[in-house]
């Protein structure tokens, strides 16, 4: 009977969080290809391997094709937030928009990698993108109240020092902000307050609202004063 009752936000939870921990990977796994190409050495050592040698070789320029399709983890890991989100109030939303937002934005910024290109002028704005994806973080830890659990929001609050965190930890971004957002994402789907439940409450209390009364200081069961 309770399980009946779940609603789809609910159902699709475990299968939205895998969506967020596979766009998660998905950046990790071509991150070495843009930031090589970009002069970061850290990740040199993963061409050793043939999978990775021949991507590299079968492709123009692994720079932009590799970094355009990061767009692909932001469009898993925002969908895969914004129903629970959404309930996270407007500061949530928005952060879960800012997230599918940067999917467009990612490919436009590499495509027009080169110089020569119409839109060369967009070239690195995903940066901007996570800046603005950390601090409605801050906004949706405001906004989700009591119903989310304290360390949620405090996981919430915490968005863009874990992007930049992310950013140092794998020298590049925007795919290494974007594999501890996949995995943030995941903790924050499957921690959310069930929506069954809060369509419970509102549905209770909108069947019993409170009295104005109920607060009110019951009538002394006193003696009455004497009259004058």
């Amino acid at each position: 009977m309770g399980r009946s009752r779940l609603t789809f936000i609910d159902r699709s939870r475990p299968w939205r969080a895998t969506l967020a921990g596979l766009g998660g990977l998905w950046a990790l796994a071509i991150l070495p290809f843009p930031a090589t190409e970009f002069g970061v050495p850290l990740w040199a050592w993963v061409f050793r391997h043939r999978a990775y040698f021949w991507a590299r070789e079968s492709v123009h320029d692994p720079y932009i094709v590799f970094g355009a399709l990061a767009a692909l983890s932001f469009l898993a890991i925002g969908l895969a937030l914004l129903p629970d989100l959404r309930r996270a109030g407007w500061g949530g939303a928005l952060m879960a928009w800012l997230v599918i937002a940067g999917a467009p934005v990612t490919a436009l910024s590499y495509l027009n990698t080169p110089t020569e290109s119409p839109l060369h002028v967009l070239w690195g704005t995903e940066a901007f993108v996570l800046i603005a994806v950390g601090l409605a973080g801050i906004l949706a830890a405001v906004t989700a109240g009591s119903r989310w659990r304290l360390w949620v929001r405090i996981v919430l609050g915490l968005t863009l020092p874990l992007l930049v965190a992310g950013t140092l930890a794998t020298g590049y971004w925007p795919h290494g902000p974007l594999a501890l957002l996949g995995v943030e994402a995941i903790a924050i789907i499957l921690a959310a307050p069930r929506a069954a439940d809060s369509a419970a409450a509102t549905a209770h209390l909108r069947t019993f609202p409170p009295s104005r009364d109920e607060n009110l200081p019951l009538p002394s069961s006193g003696p009455a004063p004497p009259l004058a």
